[in-house]
């Protein structure tokens, strides 16, 4: 039998295994072992652990990952397996509700803890979810997660604005409207009258009062249209007085200079680093940057985050650490003042993986 074939049977019996039994199996040295693993990991038949064990990783069959949690244990540093045992009790952990040291760990465990990155409302959030949670159950407890903490809707402003104006043009309608229908119940009645006031006076050679009754009607019809009609032009007068004040001269700010930007091109020079892309989110105060860092086996690409302020501290580093393992890109963190001693201490224990702080000196 060849001895890929061996392999394959050995770990389909035995799990994940490190190479040095795999070399035991086929009788031959850990380097040979090693190569015959590596090109069946080429071929889509082995996985490769990020957990290591004794510095070397697992190999094993696609759908024995439910096995690699036996090894995590013993092999994982304690703060890590707490976060572990947090993403599996959970299945769903959201990045925006965990403190820093939990948010490093996730990134540690690559196995375990799947990065999963969601837009809702033109937001976008990042999710872990557990490694062997299907991925239709991880969708419904996310969405549950984001429509808990989806804020209650209130009346759109347009609304509201609608409501007050139309309470005042109601009132005023009915009171136009009532103020006719008065008239038109004065006109009938002078009308139904009329016959009456010529019969009182027909024995007398006097003539009816009509056209005085007449007068009447009209003035007391010119009073009460003359009111409303002056009311509703005297508003808009008063109104046009209101919006139209005397406008005043504005004076125009001098433009900020922006003294950051030139300062990071001083240092990008001095480095012989290229400046591929750059985006300025804060004017003299915070800019990401894609570059071509130079280095021995060539240009590098990094994912740079420089910052202009009195004090980096650890979050200022973490958040852009998070950037950086978004993009899948090694992290350059430019500052220009102080770095804080406890952003230092989180440095130098290895928790930021691929990461490079510098002072800009001015």
């Amino acid at each position: 039998m060849p001895d890929q074939d061996k392999i394959l049977q050995f770990l389909a019996v035995n799990g994940p295994s490190l190479p040095t039994k795999v070399a035991k199996l086929i009788g031959t040295e850990i380097i040979i072992a090693s190569a015959h693993l590596s090109d069946l990991s080429a071929q889509g038949k082995v996985k490769i652990s990020n957990l290591k064990v004794g510095g070397s990783p697992l190999y094993y069959l696609p759908g024995q990952e439910d096995q690699l949690e036996r090894f995590a244990s013993s092999n994982i540093n304690p703060q890590d397996l707490n976060v572990l045992n947090l993403l599996k009790e959970h299945k769903v952990l959201r990045e925006a509700e965990l403190e820093l040291l939990p948010k490093v760990a996730l990134r540690h465990l690559k196995d375990f803890a799947f990065p999963l990155q969601v837009t809702f409302q033109g937001k976008a959030e990042l999710f872990w979810k557990w490694h062997l949670l299907p991925e239709a159950e991880a969708n419904q407890l996310i969405k549950g997660k984001l429509l808990e903490s989806k804020p209650k809707e209130e009346p759109l402003p347009s609304q509201q604005a609608e409501v007050q104006p139309v309470e005042t043009e109601t009132s005023l309608a009915e009171q136009m409207y009532n103020q006719q229908q008065a008239i038109q119940t004065t006109l009938t009645q002078a009308k139904k009258e009329e016959p009456v006031e010529k019969k009182q006076f027909s024995t007398t050679k006097e003539k009816p009062m009509e056209k005085p009754v007449e007068k009447v009607v009209e003035k007391t019809v010119e009073k009460m249209i003359e009111k409303p009609v002056e009311r509703v032009i005297e508003k808009p007068a008063e109104m046009v007085v209101e919006k139209h004040p005397e406008k005043k001269p504005v004076r125009k700010r001098a433009p900020i200079r922006d003294e950051f930007m030139p300062l990071l091109e001083d240092f990008f020079k001095s480095k012989k680093i290229i400046i591929e892309q750059k985006e300025i989110l804060r004017k003299n105060a915070e800019m990401n940057f894609l570059l071509k860092v130079p280095s021995v086996v060539g240009n590098l690409t990094y994912f740079c985050k420089a910052k202009n302020k009195a004090k980096c501290d650890e979050k200022d580093l973490s958040s852009a650490y998070m950037e950086a393992q978004i993009k899948k890109l090694p992290l350059l963190f430019l500052y220009t003042n102080e770095f804080t001693k406890k952003a230092q201490e989180m440095l130098d224990t290895g928790a930021f993986e691929n990461t490079v702080v510098k002072k800009i000196k001015e």
